[in-house]
């Protein structure tokens, strides 16, 4: 996979919309990307970058939403700013499909991420999570990232594909190589160790099935009156280990990061536990991790701005979700907002898969580190390390320092 740098201006481009940014490795953006976009919403509800190939960056509130609610001009294919199709040979499933084809594929993983699926692994979520935070207890400092951050979400997802816990490492180090290196050549090594891993797992699953989602898919799925192929399940598989290996990671850092620079915030919370769902949700309005890229299927006028078939757009939901025409105070974190519409978890036909478990392994960090460790500050001399690289945002590590009376 190679990555493409500048390119010409496409004739129907308004100069006045070209902003030169790379929002995978530009120094003001890796600083802080979300005031990065902040300023770039402030400059126009749509703007052009001829960087990563070129493409549009859609940052109006209400643009971000007519982008995601008409997944026929818009289509999920192919994902990214580089694309994955120069790596991935075929479309991920279901991310990558549009309209009744999507659909079916979906259809099929819907019963393993909806509420009541997800509800009876809350216990054992806690109790994960509860191990975790307890083993670094007592220090005064600790990497949060490394300590919570990537072994809680990985466990769960270990458990949902029937793996054994001691693999947790070697995944998570394939994942962050593939999404976040940077490097073409890395992230195509980690891409092939996942996939020889995963055919290793669907190949032992076909002939002993066990109590796991990759069992059912490969025993009980069913598309179009046939069972999944080797390539279908290697295809959703390969989705799945991407999503849960990385997605709670990276929204778990950015979240701590924001309540570690605000004592008051975490004071409020530790008196009044009832209080967290409804802080979540803010949290997740300021800080969404993905922003989503589509394709044009066709031409199409959004916001005014002429766009042409196959263009690529970046839909930037943090943009959106922290627009000042679409809320009251933006930027701050307010309490009593009640349940604004947030693009954490996209919306549409596309909406998040996982958003129901997401929820609950926020809900329950949250929740056990509010109660089980003593307020907590950004480490002293510490500077997050922002990554935008991969279609997810988020920090490479997190130091936290507690406060012991």
């Amino acid at each position: 996979m190679t990555l493409p740098t500048a390119a010409p201006l496409p004739n129907h481009v308004p100069v006045e919309l070209v902003r030169d940014v790379d929002f995978s490795s530009d120094p003001d953006v890796l600083a802080d990307p979300y005031a990065a976009f902040d300023r770039l919403r402030d400059e126009g509800d749509i703007l052009w970058s001829p960087k990563l190939g070129g493409h549009w960056i859609v940052l109006a509130a209400s643009l971000v939403r007519e982008a995601l609610q008409h997944p026929e001009v818009f289509s999920n294919y192919p994902a990214g700013i580089p694309p994955l199709n120069e790596f991935w040979p075929r479309k991920l499933i279901p991310q990558e499909l549009d309209g009744d084809e999507h659909t079916r594929y979906r259809r099929l993983l819907s019963p393993f991420f909806s509420p009541s699926a997800i509800r009876p692994m809350a216990e054992a979520v806690r109790e994960r999570a509860r191990d975790l935070i307890a083993a670094v207890a007592d220090r005064d400092e600790v990497e949060f990232i490394a300590a919570v951050g990537i072994p809680l979400p990985s466990s769960v997802f270990l458990d949902l594909f029937g793996l054994p816990l001691e693999q947790a490492n070697v995944f998570t180090d394939w994942t962050q190589r593939l999404l976040h290196s940077g490097d073409p050549q890395v992230a195509a090594e980690a891409g092939q160790n996942i996939v020889s891993q995963l055919l290793g797992l669907i190949a032992e699953r076909q002939s002993e099935p066990r109590d796991d989602l990759i069992s059912s898919l490969t025993t009980s799925a069913v598309v179009d009156g046939r069972p999944l192929t080797t390539e279908e399940l290697l295809d959703t598989a390969f989705l799945l280990f991407l999503a849960g290996l990385d997605t709670v990671t990276s929204q778990l850092g950015v979240l701590f990061h924001h309540l570690a620079q605000h004592a008051d915030l975490q004071r409020q919370l530790r008196r009044t536990p009832a209080l967290i769902p409804a802080a979540l949700e803010e949290l997740l309005r300021l800080y969404p991790i993905v922003p989503p890229v589509r394709t044009l299927t066709r031409d199409y006028c959004l916001g005014g701005v002429d766009m042409k078939a196959g263009d690529k757009v970046l839909v930037a939901s943090s943009a959106a979700s922290r627009d000042p025409k679409a809320y009251t105070n933006p930027r701050q974190m307010e309490l009593a907002r009640g349940g604004a519409w947030t693009t954490a978890f996209g919306m549409g036909p596309h909406r998040c898969l996982g958003a129901h478990l997401a929820r609950q392994e926020l809900t329950i960090v949250l929740e056990l580190m509010l109660s089980m460790m003593p307020e907590f500050t950004l480490a002293p001399g510490f500077t997050p390390k922002w990554y935008t690289a991969g279609n997810v945002w988020g920090i490479s590590e997190l130091r936290l320092r507690f406060a012991r009376s």
